[in-house]
């Protein structure tokens, strides 16, 4: 089969659940025998096209951050249609609204369009909403509303929130569902769940003490946070949940990078954390199976109503022992509380701390979540099982299309 990929983000451009969604999805489909083109952004060295992994990659001169760009729909658009050309594809894969323009321009209508949302627009608001009445300070709740007028505008630009409507489409996790085809005006019908997968000969578990120790990282047990570094991913709540266990020897490792970053360094300053937590950066998309397995757990203390994040199956496939938010998808990847995964409320930094202070106190809990989270991550969320789910979709759209092409 040849596959069109249109993903306006891949890891070159940044760190990412889409973008790494997308690079193990390609990889996945040409070791799985099928022919696959990426239209993604502008390439950070200039590039127009280069190939990774058996994918070829053709990088509009566009800027990654806006699918509702005249310069990204313009160059999508045309960059679909010369390679098209060539060589027609089978069907056509829009990571998010990255397709928004093809679809505009009627393309599902002669090539078998699938379309994989990771979260939706509801969703986001229902989060923001609830973000707002917890903290009900001024400051915080004119930047949720400052937020939230961008996310509307940019979800109805275009016709973003209808046009995906005669597509099939691919969520994340089950509980994605209903608000994204709310959110979409989606026929359920043609609405299809495929979680995440994770390759796991990367994301492994490996010698911790080498592991750290060849990363330069410090001694003593450590925790580990992964993601993007804004409000609703809640590493302050991480923060927060170390300086109050009164645990001396325990480090807090950041990886990532956002708008956050400065006001989280004041917050670690201002808590007397000092050297007690490593802010990384963005790391390369390679060192993150070290990074991840260098760690004795993981904290995801998220407010977002989260579809399905990536990084939750990449940990629990290092073995590691999962301490995440009770909220959106993340209750379907640890699916059994207590044997593969501890989840604590939202936002609640004493319930954070106690699910904190029994995993580092209690090392056979720490090995029982471990070894739970990576059989969940080999029974439900490998990278060969969410291929074989997508092409499947994909067999159901072209389906759908040669019936409609017959009437």
């Amino acid at each position: 089969m040849r596959i069109c990929i249109v993903a306006r983000v891949l890891p070159v451009h940044g760190i990412g659940g889409m973008q790494d969604h997308t690079a193990d999805l390609g990889r996945g489909l040409v070791a799985a025998g099928h022919e696959v083109e990426v239209i993604t952004g502008r390439h950070p060295r200039g590039l127009r096209e280069d190939e990774v992994d058996g994918v070829g990659r053709h990088h509009v001169q566009a800027p990654t951050g806006d699918f509702t760009s005249r310069e990204w729909r313009e160059g999508s658009y045309e960059a679909f249609w010369r390679i098209h050309a060539q060589r027609p594809f089978d069907v056509v894969h829009g990571e998010g609204s990255s397709g928004l323009e093809l679809v505009r321009q009627g393309v599902h209508r002669t090539t078998p369009f699938v379309v994989m949302f990771h979260g939706n627009y509801l969703g986001l608001v229902k989060a923001s909403l609830r973000r707002q009445l917890r903290t009900l300070h001024p400051r915080s709740v004119l930047r949720e509303q400052r937020n939230l007028v961008t996310l509307t505008r940019r979800h109805f630009a275009k016709g973003n929130g209808w046009v995906f409507r005669e597509c099939e489409a691919i969520v994340p996790s089950a509980q994605q569902v209903a608000d994204t085809c709310r959110s979409h005006r989606l026929d359920p019908a043609r609405v299809h769940v495929v979680p995440n997968g994770v390759d796991t000969a990367l994301f492994r578990p490996l010698p911790r003490a080498e592991t750290r120790a060849a990363l330069g990282l410090p001694d003593g047990f450590l925790f580990v946070c992964a993601g993007r570094l804004s409000h609703e991913k809640g590493t302050h709540h991480a923060l927060r949940a170390l300086a109050l266990a009164g645990v001396p020897d325990t480090s807090l490792l950041v990886v990532g990078d956002g708008a956050e970053r400065s006001r989280l360094e004041r917050l670690t300053s201002r808590l007397g954390l000092g050297e007690r937590v490593v802010f990384l950066g963005a790391q390369p998309r390679e060192k993150m199976p070290a990074l991840l397995a260098s760690a004795d757990a993981f904290l995801f203390p998220t407010e977002r109503d989260e579809a399905a994040p990536l990084v939750l199956p990449q940990a629990m496939a290092c073995g590691l022992p999962v301490i995440a938010s009770r909220r959106g998808g993340i209750t379907e990847v640890i699916d059994r509380p207590g044997e593969n995964g501890v989840l604590v409320p939202p936002g609640d930094v004493p319930a954070l701390v106690e699910a904190a202070a029994k995993v580092h106190a209690d090392e056979g809990l720490r090995t029982r979540l471990g070894a739970g989270a990576l059989e969940r991550v080999r029974e439900a969320y490998t990278l060969e099982r969410m291929v074989a789910s997508t092409v499947a979709v994909y067999h159901v759209a072209r389906s759908r299309a040669g019936a409609s092409s017959s009437d």
